[in-house]
């Protein structure tokens, strides 16, 4: 690397420092507690967190006790999130996030849990910039960095005392470094650190168990295919590698593959299994405190929840932001060039917002609006970055005035909400007028809402259909360009994402 070269990387790497601060203190910032008290379940996170410091234990009756005398969390009296067992409170939330924030809480009250969860967020720059950085130029990879993080989600979402967004930093991370160099990489404590970590993340919610199997499949296939590449690699032999391409591996071989692939199975159990030991001490049942009873069984309800957390003009991930609809014209090219990659992508998308569109608690209730689609959403970026680094030649030049443009609306945005974060939380109204929008009334007609508590006029109401049609649109174009490049990978490639980074 020349002496230019050293010194325009550095450059760049101070300007994504710099702007990843500045994401960070604007986080910090919006949700300070004297500015945005704790609301919705939030208090009852740190009461967990509070009851592991002081009492150590899961048991949270004597903290809630100490919250209704010193009221230092909410400011106002709390109705417990427990179940009553054998006079134990056990919590009714999954105690991931309480375990995480336990010590930074005990530092410093609620302000240390959210500037921890600020700093926890600081991994998803970091996996997103080296992950594209090996596939596209360094200067780009810094921009789209940038335009992926500065955002509604990841500027107010880091502060905010939830697991979905911690959930969907580890998800994307785990993912990322699976697709990238888990096919490659002997390190043991890296596969040892993906497994543990794919079977804590059902710590955080059981809904995120979907992710751990996801997570935990993905993996099996790429260290099986792993183990015959390094011990095809290992023999020299040109007949027992051919026998291994073939999925025929020698008698070794095959030994070593299952053994690593019961190594991982166990090691990612830990996670589920564990959690259901503190059901079972908790409430007396694996399954936990949740059930069948609080998921939606109407397709029309759940829809227009799905459809909701990708389009609706307060809760939709496209329009909290709106760079991603990049994704959804990439995705085309994404599956053609990389489909094992595309079919473990859809996989993973899935275990994360389905669940979420089945809750009966509509978005999440009280909490940040959009929050339910955080989890997912920054997989986005996954097809982004193969078919920017695939085609740079052709579209990188247009990568940063893209990001300039999404950097401007998500100023726009900010003008609203940094003077007033009421607008960040819900009001399950269907009247335009009433309900939360991130837009004045006078635009709310125009804009695409999915408050409909009939729940079937979402389908015809007419800003939805013009956005059904847009995204259509983005799909027929995707497929329309992915036509318009070098040939696709072979479909029988052993990794499941190829690294290209062009020259």
């Amino acid at each position: 690397m020349t002496t230019s070269q050293r010194l325009a990387r550095a450059t760049d790497a101070r300007v994504g420092l710099f702007v990843f601060s500045v994401a960070i203190a604007i986080a910090v910032y919006a949700a300070r507690p004297t500015r945005l008290p704790t609301t919705g379940d939030e208090p009852h996170y740190l009461i967990m967190a509070d009851g592991l410091v002081h009492d150590l234990t899961f048991d949270v009756r004597n903290a809630y006790s100490r919250e209704s005398q010193t009221r230092q969390l909410h400011g106002a009296p709390l109705d417990p999130h427990v179940v009553i067992v054998n006079h134990r409170w056990a919590p009714y939330h999954a105690p991931g996030l309480a375990i995480l924030l336990a010590v930074p809480f005990l530092a410093g009250g609620v302000a240390g849990a959210k500037i921890a969860l600020c700093l926890a967020a600081g991994l998803l720059p970091l996996s997103l910039v080296g992950w594209f950085d090996r596939r596209m130029p360094h200067a780009t990879a810094v921009w789209l960095t940038v335009g992926v993080i500065v955002a509604l989600p990841f500027c107010f979402g880091a502060s905010q005392v939830y697991p979905d967004l911690v959930a969907g930093v580890a998800s994307i991370a785990l993912a990322l470094w699976l697709v990238e160099r888990g096919s490659r990489s002997r390190q043991r404590m890296a596969w040892f650190l993906f497994w543990t970590g794919a079977g804590a993340l059902a710590w955080l919610n059981v809904k995120f168990l979907l992710t751990t199997i996801v997570l935990a499949a993905g993996g099996v296939v790429t260290a099986m295919n792993a183990e015959r590449a390094e011990r095809a690699a290992e023999t020299g032999s040109a007949g027992s590698a051919a026998s291994s391409a073939r999925g025929f591996p020698q008698r070794g071989t095959r030994l070593s593959v299952v053994r690593r692939a019961i190594v991982g199975c166990g090691l990612v159990a830990i996670g589920p299994a564990s959690l259901a030991a503190f059901h079972i001490w908790g409430v007396g049942s694996p399954f936990g405190p949740r059930g069948g009873a609080e998921l939606a069984t109407s397709f029309s309800r759940a829809a227009m929840m799905f459809l909701g957390l990708h389009l609706d003009q307060s809760q939709g991930l496209f329009v909290q932001h709106p760079l991603m609809l990049a994704g959804i014209a990439a995705w085309p090219a994404f599956a053609r060039l990389r489909p094992r990659a595309a079919a473990f992508w859809l996989a993973l998308y899935a275990s994360l917002i389905v669940p979420n569109s089945l809750e009966l608690a509509r978005f999440g209730g009280g909490g940040p609006v959009g929050r339910f689609a955080w989890s997912a959403l920054w997989l986005w970026a996954m097809p982004i970055g193969v078919v920017v680094g695939e085609y740079h030649d052709a579209i990188g030049r247009w990568v940063k005035p893209a990001v300039l443009a999404s950097l401007v609306y998500q100023a726009l945005l900010a003008v609203r909400w940094l003077p007033d974060l009421g607008v960040l939380f819900p009001r399950l109204e269907e009247h335009l007028s009433a309900r939360d929008s991130l837009f004045p009334v006078g635009a709310r007609s125009a804009l695409p809402s999915f408050y409909f508590w009939d729940f079937s006029s979402y389908w015809t109401y007419p800003p939805n259909v013009v956005a059904y049609l847009a995204v259509g649109a983005l799909v027929v174009v995707g497929v329309w360009l992915s036509g318009l490049g070098r040939p696709p990978a072979p479909w029988y490639h052993k990794d499941l994402l190829q690294a290209r980074r062009p020259e």
